[in-house]
């Protein structure tokens, strides 16, 4: 089987994984988890590229989390204005996405910021963290849009994105995790060829 086979696979078993555990303080904490190998692996082989990638990510997810989880964000309670919460829930969550697009496009002057590593270099991975968060923000605009036709028209059998939400992010978190195992790899596989 080939690598690729294999990383496609594992990207397809955690968006499974994730939603049969639909958890999102479970998925959090593996989600950490996996970063914090990453890191490790990083700083063990001395990749700065790796280790900033996770350290960033980590960030970004630590960020979000601590918005939403702690209650620093309200999400609501029954008889609450609908509208407002969702536009603030999915408004956030698409500044938090604007954000890791910028700082995922400046990755390498963050990194020779923080580094004077020889080793900071544009990875062939750069170009694909952030368009994963710009998927997730295209997410967000729909759901915004979905939100404001539901409760400011009454269009409340429009629940598309609302009902698919988590699975977009946990299709999200896994392939961010596909692509850092595949960064993983390769540099194990070059190492072995060198």
């Amino acid at each position: 089987m080939k690598i690729v086979h294999s990383i496609l696979i594992t990207v397809i078993a955690l968006v499974a994984f994730y939603i049969q555990i639909d958890n999102p303080v479970y998925i959090f904490q593996f989600y950490l988890s996996v970063l914090t190998f990453c890191f490790l692996f990083g700083a063990i082989n001395k990749e700065p590229n790796i280790c900033h990638i996770s350290l960033m990510l980590a960030f970004i997810a630590v960020a979000e989390y601590s918005l939403f989880a702690t209650g620093v964000i309200d999400l609501g309670q029954h008889d609450d204005n609908y509208l407002i919460i969702g536009t603030i829930v999915f408004g956030l969550q698409l500044l938090i996405n604007i954000f890791a697009v910028l700082l995922f496009v400046f990755r390498i002057q963050i990194s020779r910021f923080f580094s004077s590593s020889s080793k900071i270099i544009l990875t062939d991975f750069d170009g694909l963290f952030h368009w994963l968060f710009i998927a997730a923000g295209v997410v967000n605009i729909l759901a915004l849009i979905e939100n404001s036709l539901r409760n400011a028209l009454g269009w409340h059998s429009l629940t598309f994105i609302y009902d698919t939400y988590e699975i977009y992010g946990y299709a999200i978190i896994a392939l961010t995790c596909g692509l850092l195992l595949t960064m993983l790899i390769l540099k194990v596989k070059n190492r072995q060829l060198t």
